[in-house]
């Protein structure tokens, strides 16, 4: 995807509904409705891994075959997290574009909101292209 390369651009994002894949996992039952309900969430945590999924998506969609061999990618979650049902946005918004050898490393700031605006990813990628 081409996208403009200039400090402050945002890359585009994904919106998706939030769901856990493995609900029925009982090695970690807070990924189950009934368990979380008893601990007072509204239905069952989705997995960070499913989340950064998402993030990694909207990298893959923005740098192409360039993010498996150059991209790194450093997050945290925050803000309690997402679950089953919510939905989310991912954002990257160019931070610095460094020459390198090979190419321009370009780095971006990340984040993650749920359907309230509330961030529950935040973090930083980079890419060469």
């Amino acid at each position: 995807m081409a996208i403009n390369i200039e400090i402050g651009q945002e890359i585009p994002g994904l919106s998706k509904t939030a769901f856990s894949p493995i609900e029925q996992d009982a090695r970690n039952p807070i990924h189950t409705d009934e368990y979380a309900q008893k601990q007072g969430m509204q239905g069952a945590l989705v997995p960070g891994s499913t989340l950064l999924s998402y993030m990694l998506e909207m990298l893959y969609n923005t740098f192409e075959e360039k993010w498996l061999h150059s991209g790194k990618i450093n997050i945290s979650f925050i803000g309690g997290g997402a679950v089953n049902g919510d939905q989310i946005t991912t954002h990257g918004k160019i931070k610095s574009i460094d020459p390198q050898e090979g190419g321009n490393r370009i780095t971006l700031d990340l984040w993650m909101e749920n359907q309230d605006g509330v961030k529950i990813m935040v973090g930083e990628a980079s890419c060469l292209r």
